[in-house]
């Protein structure tokens, strides 16, 4: 879609005559992007043999055209925000292709004491040539979600919560791990709100789910549905007037209708702080340990213990500078079977530093350099990448 380019330079062009204080907002950007290693592979690969073609690097340019619209009306408040990004690649053009992202939102209140939300998402990317290795084909990934949830104030200080999601996620293509599945399930809690602003809350939820794509019996035990209870305790504390601390822990446990030999239980945690150091600088830290389905034939889920790391910087009225941290350790653990096999272990890391300029009102330039390397104890899936981004975007 070509001409989604062409209405971008139209609406970069124009004179400055932001409206953003309607309740409809429309927003064009282009970005390019120079990746070293598209396909994440590994130091000495044959890439002529692998991808046809005597290098890995590509640029990409990603033209945006969206517009998002929020109103309040009474006690109620309506968000839809949706958009159409077009995905050009220059030397690997059978990636290209074009993705319609919305997500909407009704915040409901049938009294000032009963609230809650009635939410849908939908997300189109590229499946990341670090998990997907069929080099020759596109896999574009398409996930929605829907979520109605409420919370009640009982008295005081202690709310109920309630809610029902679903969510579904299909590929274009078949992945080892990972592949396409459909879920939904239900929660309900109790909340403890500190005049503060921080709060304590326990929600207790159960999920049915099916991988679209599997039949059983299977010779490799890959079951075709799976059921999941989960009790999760979370932490808001707002301890200062520029520091807060969110918390989480939840204990979980994963089972199989057919094959029980794909069981997995575990505990997932997590805490993040964010700390605003001055008018002008924040700083955030994170700590995770997720736990994740991972069906292949040595493993059946994946622990992955993540540390993260940002500052912000204002440099001036109309400047910001940001830079990142990563560092991830995934253990693929488990087996399908009593024989003994090697498992895989990887750590990742990712840094970056983006510089963002409003150069006018509507209009913010902006350019981000990035590197990203994954080593492994298994063959093959080493990688080191780097990615320099230049983007325009314009609001009004």
């Amino acid at each position: 879609m070509r001409t989604i380019s062409i209405a971008l330079l139209a609406l970069v062009a124009l004179p400055g005559y932001a409206q953003q204080d309607g309740p409809l907002t429309l927003n064009a950007s282009y970005a390019l992007q120079t990746d070293s290693n598209l396909f994440r592979l590994p130091s000495g690969a044959n890439t002529q043999a692998l991808i046809g073609k005597s290098s890995a690097a590509e640029q990409i340019g990603v033209a945006t055209v969206g517009l998002r619209f929020a109103t309040t009306q009474s006690l109620q408040k309506f968000e839809v925000d949706a958009s159409l990004q077009d995905y050009r690649y220059q030397n690997f053009d059978y990636l290209s292709f074009t993705a319609s992202n919305y997500s909407a939102a009704w915040r409901w209140s049938l009294t000032p004491q009963f609230t809650g939300n009635v939410t849908s998402k939908r997300a189109e990317t590229l499946n990341s040539f670090a998990d997907y290795q069929g080099f020759a084909l596109r896999n574009r990934r398409t996930d929605t979600s829907h979520r109605v949830d409420g919370m009640f104030e009982v008295a005081g200080p202690w709310r109920l919560l309630a809610g029902a999601s679903s969510t579904e996620r299909s590929n274009e293509q078949a992945l080892v791990a990972g592949g396409d599945y459909r879920y939904s399930g239900a929660d309900v809690g109790v909340r403890y709100a500190h005049a503060s602003g921080s709060h304590m809350s326990m929600l207790v939820r159960s999920n049915n789910g099916s991988y679209l794509n599997q039949v059983v019996p299977s010779a490799g035990l890959y079951d075709d549905g799976f059921t999941q209870t989960e009790t999760e305790l979370r932490l808001h504390w707002a301890y200062s007037g520029n520091s807060v601390i969110d918390a989480y822990v939840t204990p979980f446990s994963r089972s199989h209708p057919h094959y029980s030999q794909r069981d997995f239980s575990g505990l997932n945690a997590g805490a993040t702080w964010a700390w605003a150091y001055s008018g002008k600088t924040r700083f955030n830290t994170q700590y995770a340990r997720e736990l994740a389905a991972y069906a292949t034939a040595n493993s059946n889920f994946s622990q992955t213990d993540r540390l993260r790391a940002g500052v912000q910087w204002l440099v001036g009225p109309k400047t910001q500078l940001a830079a990142n941290y990563g560092w991830a350790q995934t253990d693929y653990q488990g087996t399908p079977t009593a024989v003994a096999a090697s498992q895989r272990k990887d750590t990742s890391t990712e840094i970056s530093l983006s510089l963002g300029w409003e150069a006018m009102q509507g209009l913010t330039l902006s350019t981000a350099l990035q590197n990203s390397s994954r080593s492994s104890n298994q063959a093959g899936l080493d990688f080191d990448s780097t990615a320099l981004t230049l983007s325009a975007q314009y609001s009004y």
